[in-house]
C-alpha cells in the first residue's frame, strides 16, 4: 500500500465511538487494539461483578467503567490520526472498510459462540447458596439443548440432543414467566417419582415396567457440616450425595417444609411428584429459601437454555 496515506480525524473518532478498540486497526496500531480489546473486557468484567447485585446506596451502581473506554478510545485514535507518520508501513487492516470487515467478523464471531456455545450469566439471588452465592459469575454451556437465545432474543430453537443428569446446575427459563430465567440443580429425570419430606429428598427412578427389578425409593444421603447463625436463623449445612455428584446444601434449623403450598399433581401426594416425559424436577441448595419445582411444578426441557460448566 501507499505510504503517502493518513488517516482521517473524524472516521477515528466515530470508530472509536462505536467500534471503540477496532479503531486502532484503522490508524494502523494493532499492539494499541490489542491492548485496548483487553483492556475492555476486563473493564466489563468489573463492572459486571458491581452490578450483578442491586445495591441502591452504592456509589458505583450509577456508574459504569466501561464509559471511560467509549471516551479514551476515539480520544486517542484521534491523537494519532493528526501526529501520524506517513513514513511507516500501512497495513492490509489500516483502511475504513478493513477495519469494518475485522469489527463485522469479530461480532460475527461472538454472537456465534454466545448464541450457540456459552453465554455468562450473573446469579441475583440466594435460592443456590452455598453452591452459588449473589454477585457470583458462571458460564452456561449451551450446545445440544436446543434453546438457542442472544441477549433475551430467540435466535433458533430445536429438538434438544443432550440430556440432563441428576444433580446438574441448569439455567431454564420460569415455566410461568418465560422472560425470566431461573438457576438450580437437577434433582429427578423423566419418569421418576420424588418425593420431599422433612427437608429430605427421597426418588424412586424410572422404570419402564412396573416388575420386580425396579427400584423402590431412596433417600438421598447427606452428611452433615457444620451449622451457622445466618439472618436471625440457625442454618445447618450439609454435603448432599446425588448419583457421581456431591454438593453442599443448607437447611434452615426454624423453617418447616411448607407442603401445604406445593404444587399439587393430581394422583399424588402433597408432597410427591411424577415427573412426566420431557421434563424435569429442580430444586436451589439454599432448601428453605428457593422457589422451585415444589412450588409450580416442573421444567419443560425445551425451557432447558444450557448447564452451568464454570463460576467465579
Amino acid at each position: 500500500m501507499e505510504n503517502s496515506w493518513k488517516p482521517k480525524g473524524w472516521l477515528s473518532i466515530l470508530y472509536g465511538f462505536v467500534l471503540q478498540p477496532f479503531t486502532f486497526l484503522y490508524v494502523n496500531k494493532a499492539k494499541l487494539f490489542w491492548f485496548y480489546l483487553i483492556l475492555t473486557v476486563l473493564v466489563s468484567l468489573i463492572d459486571t461483578k458491581l452490578h450483578a447485585i442491586p445495591n441502591k446506596e452504592a456509589w458505583y451502581q450509577s456508574v459504569y467503567f466501561t464509559w471511560l473506554i467509549f471516551l479514551i478510545c476515539p480520544l486517542h485514535a484521534f491523537l494519532i490520526s493528526r501526529h501520524y507518520d506517513k513514513a511507516q508501513i500501512r497495513k492490509w487492516y489500516a483502511s475504513w472498510w478493513a477495519t469494518l470487515v475485522c469489527f463485522v467478523v469479530v461480532f460475527i464471531l461472538m454472537f456465534l459462540g454466545r448464541t450457540f456455545l456459552f453465554e455468562p450469566f450473573s446469579i441475583p439471588a440466594k435460592s443456590m447458596s452455598p453452591t452459588l452465592n449473589p454477585g457470583d459469575q458462571v458460564i452456561v454451556s449451551k450446545s445440544g439443548y436446543g434453546n438457542y437465545k442472544y441477549l433475551g432474543i430467540q435466535i433458533y430453537k430445536t429438538e434438544p440432543s443432550e440430556a440432563l443428569q441428576r444433580g446438574d446446575v441448569v439455567v431454564f427459563q420460569y415455566p410461568q414467566n418465560p422472560s425470566i430465567d431461573y438457576v438450580k440443580r437437577v434433582i429427578g429425570l423423566p419418569g421418576d417419582k420424588v418425593v420431599y419430606r422433612n427437608k429430605s429428598i427421597f426418588i424412586k427412578p424410572s422404570c419402564l415396567d412396573e416388575s420386580a427389578n425396579c427400584p423402590s425409593f431412596k433417600e438421598v444421603e447427606k452428611e452433615y457440616k457444620f451449622t451457622r447463625s445466618e439472618d436471625d436463623s440457625e442454618h445447618v449445612y450439609y454435603q448432599e450425595f446425588l448419583g457421581k455428584v456431591s454438593y453442599d446444601i443448607k437447611l434452615n434449623s426454624n423453617h418447616i417444609d411448607l407442603a401445604n403450598r406445593y404444587f399439587y399433581q393430581v394422583g399424588t401426594q402433597q408432597d410427591e411428584w411424577l415427573i412426566p416425559d420431557n421434563h424435569y424436577f429442580v430444586l436451589g441448595d439454599n432448601r428453605d429459601n428457593s422457589l422451585d419445582s415444589r412450588y409450580w411444578g416442573f421444567v419443560p426441557e425445551s425451557n432447558i437454555v444450557g448447564r452451568v460448566t464454570f463460576k467465579w
